[in-house]
């Protein structure tokens, strides 16, 4: 388990947590090395110019 080490936790620390603890730390871990919240997608005029380009 490669990301234990990353958050800091042994595996006491992972077994004894809910579902919920492990998600929001994943999330807290992702937000604090910058990773973004999802986007909404691609907006209509992008997607027309893809569109327009790759067929």
């Amino acid at each position: 388990m490669r990301w234990m080490p990353a958050l800091g936790w042994r595996p006491s620390d992972f077994w004894s947590a809910s579902l919920v603890e492990f998600f929001v730390a994943i999330e807290g871990h992702a937000e604090m090395n910058g990773a973004d919240k999802a986007s909404d997608g691609v907006d209509p005029d992008e997607y027309e110019a893809l569109k327009r380009r790759y067929g």
